[in-house]
C-alpha cells in the first residue's frame, strides 16, 4: 500500500457524532458513507469530505477523539482546532515523561500550534476547553500552564524549576507586538532555541548589581495561540521567518465546517477526558520506533516529492520541522495506545496529517507573503513619492535599509507593474541611476 494513501478505518456498528446533523448519528464520516439524512444535508456533508477529513487522523476510542466529540457538542470551531488543541493537552500532561533520543540529545512531543481563521470562528473557545482540563492537573509547586504575560525573567525564575507546560495566547498578533517590546527583549529568540529541547542559562542582575543564574534543563515547552491571517500579517516580521521562530509553529487553518451553535451548553469537560490524561501522564521513559515504522518513515522521507519540497527556499525549513512533527505525533499516538512503541499505523497517522498541514502552510503563507510584499512595496514607492516623485538609487537603497538582493527583486516588482521607471544616466556631470515615478 503507497505509504501517502489515505488510511481508512474499519466502520463500527456504535454511532458517532456528526458535525452535520450535531447530534449522534450512523453516519461514518471515516468511510464516506451517508445516512438517511436530507438531501441538503448531504451535500453539507460532501463538502465536508471534499476537504481532508481530520476523522481519517482519529482512532476510535482515542483521548482524541473523546475530546473532538465533546468539543462538537459545545463549540461550533472546526474540528480541525479541537485536534491541534487535543494534541497541545497530550503534548503538555506528558511534560517530559516520555522522549525519543535524538541528535545527541532527548526529542520530547512538544509543540508551537497556531489556529487561524476568520474574526469569531471560536478559536479561543478550544483554548479555554483546554485550559479547563488541564487546570485540573495544578499541583502545589505549580501549575502546567505559564502566564500568558510574562517577562523573560519571570519565566526564567519559573521554569528553573519547572521546565515543561504551556504558554496559551487567544490572540496571536498582538502577542507577536508585545514581543518586540524593550522589556521583552529576547524572549522571542529564546522561545526559539528552546523548542529543540536545549537547556539555556541566564544571569539575572539584583538592583545592587549582583545577580542569580538561572538554568532551564531540557525544556519541554508549548505553546497555542490563535489568530487571524490579517492580525499576523500586521505584526509579524520578515526576521521572524528567517530566524527559524515561525518555522517552529504548525499551522492549523480551517473555515467553518459545521453549524453554528447559538448558545453553547455543559461547558465544562467531562471528567472522563481528565481520566485518560491522568493514564497517558502515567507512561513513562524511551519511545522507540518499531522497525516497520522505521522503514515507512524514512521510505516517506527520501523519497522524491518529499526531497524536492526540502529543497524549496521559501518552504524548505518548513518541511524540516514537519518532518520533525512527524515523529512528535507519532509519539503522541504511540501514549495514547498506552505503549511505548511507535507502530505502523502511529507513523501513517503521523504522515497523513503532516501532508494536511503543508497544504494549509502554502496556504497561510502565501496570503502572509503577499500582504508583507505589498506592503514593502507600497513604502518604497511612499519613499520616491516624499522625494519629489524621483530618487537616486544609492539614496533609495540606503532609505529601506534592505539588502540590495532584496531591493533589487521589489524594484523590478514595480518596474513590471509599470509604477515606476528606471532612468541610467551617464552623463559626467551626473552619472549614476534613478528611479522615477511613472505618471510624474
Amino acid at each position: 500500500m503507497p505509504i501517502i494513501a489515505p488510511i481508512t478505518i474499519a466502520a463500527e456498528k456504535q454511532n458517532v457524532f456528526c458535525p452535520v446533523l450535531m447530534k449522534e448519528s450512523s453516519c461514518e464520516l471515516t468511510t464516506g458513507k451517508f445516512c438517511d439524512k436530507s438531501l441538503s444535508e448531504r451535500m453539507e456533508c460532501a463538502r465536508i469530505l471534499d476537504t481532508p477529513s481530520i476523522y481519517n487522523l482519529i482512532p476510535h476510542d482515542s483521548f482524541l477523539y473523546n475530546f473532538i466529540e465533546h468539543c462538537n457538542r459545545v463549540t461550533d470551531a472546526p474540528d480541525f482546532f479541537a485536534f491541534g488543541a487535543g494534541l497541545t493537552a497530550i503534548a503538555t500532561i506528558l511534560q517530559k515523561n516520555v522522549f525519543m533520543k535524538w541528535t545527541g540529545g532527548k526529542l520530547y512531543p512538544n509543540m508551537y500550534i497556531l489556529l487561524i481563521m476568520k474574526s469569531g470562528g471560536r478559536k479561543s473557545t478550544v483554548l479555554r476547553i483546554v485550559k479547563q482540563i488541564l487546570e485540573r492537573f495544578d499541583k502545589d509547586d505549580g501549575s502546567l500552564i505559564y502566564p500568558s504575560d510574562i517577562t523573560p525573567e519571570a519565566f526564567y525564575m519559573i521554569a528553573q524549576n519547572r521546565p515543561y507546560g504551556t504558554f496559551f495566547h487567544g490572540e496571536f498578533g498582538g502577542w507577536l507586538k508585545g514581543l518586540d517590546r524593550n522589556y521583552n527583549k529576547g524572549f522571542k529568540e529564546f522561545l526559539t532555541d528552546i523548542f529543540d529541547g536545549f537547556s539555556q542559562k541566564k544571569l539575572i542582575k539584583g538592583p545592587n548589581g549582583g545577580g542569580q543564574l538561572y538554568c532551564v534543563n531540557e525544556p519541554s515547552i508549548n505553546i497555542l495561540s490563535a489568530s487571524t491571517i490579517a492580525w499576523i500579517s500586521e505584526n509579524i516580521k520578515e526576521a521572524d521567518r528567517q530566524s527559524g521562530f515561525m518555522q517552529r509553529f504548525t499551522i492549523f487553518y480551517a473555515q467553518q465546517d459545521k453549524k453554528e451553535i447559538a448558545l453553547p451548553t455543559a461547558f465544562i469537560p467531562p471528567e472522563g477526558l481528565a481520566e485518560e490524561l491522568k493514564e497517558i501522564s502515567n507512561i513513562e521513559g524511551e519511545i522507540k520506533l518499531s522497525e516497520e515504522a522505521r522503514e515507512i518513515y524514512e521510505e516517506f522521507y527520501f523519497s522524491e516529492a518529499e526531497s524536492k519540497k526540502r529543497q524549496s527556499e521559501i518552504y524548505g525549513s518548513f518541511q524540516t520541522r514537519l518532518f520533525t512533527l512527524i515523529i512528535k505525533t507519532a509519539i503522541i499516538y504511540c501514549v495514547m495506545r498506552k505503549d511505548k512503541i511507535i507502530e505502523k499505523e502511529d507513523i501513517e497517522y503521523a504522515i497523513q496529517l503532516k501532508l494536511i498541514l503543508e497544504k494549509y502552510l502554502y496556504s497561510v503563507y502565501d496570503k502572509l507573503i503577499r500582504d508583507k510584499n505589498q506592503e514593502t512595496l507600497n513604502k518604497i514607492l511612499n519613499i520616491i513619492i516624499d522625494n519629489g516623485g524621483v530618487i537616486e538609487r544609492s539614496r533609495l537603497l540606503r532609505y529601506t535599509h534592505m539588502l540590495k538582493k532584496d531591493f533589487d527583486n521589489f524594484m523590478d516588482t514595480l518596474i513590471e507593474r509599470k509604477s515606476v521607471v528606471l532612468n541610467k544616466e551617464n552623463t559626467k556631470t551626473k552619472p549614476g541611476t534613478n528611479y522615477k515615478i511613472i505618471g510624474d
